[in-house]
């Protein structure tokens, strides 16, 4: 409910403030012109902390001080809607829109950021006469498969790597601040490879433990969380690290993930391309 309350404030925010100034600047951009909730309250996720996220994508070519006019409305205050702040976003650069529209994909796989397309593919339209938000979640509602085995590939290296060798190691030698960085590098990992193995894009760094109760399958990694979190023994994460890691091992052998060879070893990763990446 907290959601649908949201997204009317954003929109009705969009109706009554921007779309008349907007319009006044120019009413060919208003018609060629999509603007979209994202954040927290397109995941659902929203709460007294979160604030209203719009942005915006014109699809079409206009003159720069048009577009200056544009970018000061969206980018010159913040604004305030019944008690929930409204704030804005990129302009749809981030999201690549121009990509998509113009159907250049292996260009938009080849520069993607895999917190944009969580957030296209959750975006909710507040204005799209052109229907162009449902057009690009067609078009990327789904990893290639090669682009999906290039991040698990990578995702599997970091699990492994600070997991279950660098997390170990460190223990042994008793370096425990070192060993909680590794641990959870691999946790952040391990969050999001669950939500691949599931089809699925994932979140934010925010909200990736949030989105776990939305999947078919978690690995019996909600639990190990909760366990690490009240735990005081960092041997005993290690070991509930490790259940996880094995029902995403088994699981993915059965499933043909990646290769078998880069499963058992994961230095093997090391010789396919893989895809390590940083985000927020």
């Amino acid at each position: 409910m907290r959601q649908n309350e949201f997204v009317r404030k954003g929109k009705e925010h969009f109706e009554t403030v921007i779309l008349p100034k907007l319009r006044l600047i120019s009413e060919q951009v208003v018609n060629n012109m999509m603007i979209f909730i994202e954040g927290s309250v397109a995941y659902g996720f929203c709460d007294e902390q979160s604030d209203i996220d719009l942005d915006y994508y014109i699809d079409m070519d206009i003159d720069e001080d048009i577009r200056q006019s544009i970018r000061e409305l969206f980018t010159g205050e913040t604004y305030w809607y019944q008690g929930v702040r409204v704030s804005y976003g990129f302009s749809g650069a981030y999201w690549k829109f121009d990509l998509l529209m113009n159907d250049e994909m292996d260009r938009f796989w080849n520069e993607f950021d895999p917190y944009a397309l969580n957030n296209i593919m959750r975006a909710i339209p507040v204005w799209d006469p052109k229907g162009s938000l449902a057009l690009s979640q067609k078009k990327v509602e789904c990893y290639p498969d090669e682009i999906k085995k290039k991040i698990i590939r990578g995702l599997w290296v970091t699990i492994n790597d600070s997991g279950q060798y660098n997390f170990c190691e460190a223990l042994k030698r008793n370096n425990i601040i070192e060993g909680r960085i590794y641990q959870y590098r691999a946790i952040e990992a391990m969050l999001r490879l669950v939500y691949v193995l599931n089809n699925q894009y994932f979140y934010p760094t925010k909200w990736l433990s949030a989105g776990l109760v939305n999947l078919q399958k978690d690995f019996g990694l909600r639990d190990a969380l909760d366990k690490i979190a009240v735990s005081h023994c960092e041997e005993d994460d290690y070991k509930e690290f490790m259940k996880v890691h094995e029902n995403m091992k088994q699981f993915m052998i059965k499933h043909d993930s990646i290769e078998l060879e880069c499963i058992d070893n994961y230095s093997m990763v090391f010789q396919k391309p893989f895809h390590i990446f940083s985000t927020f």
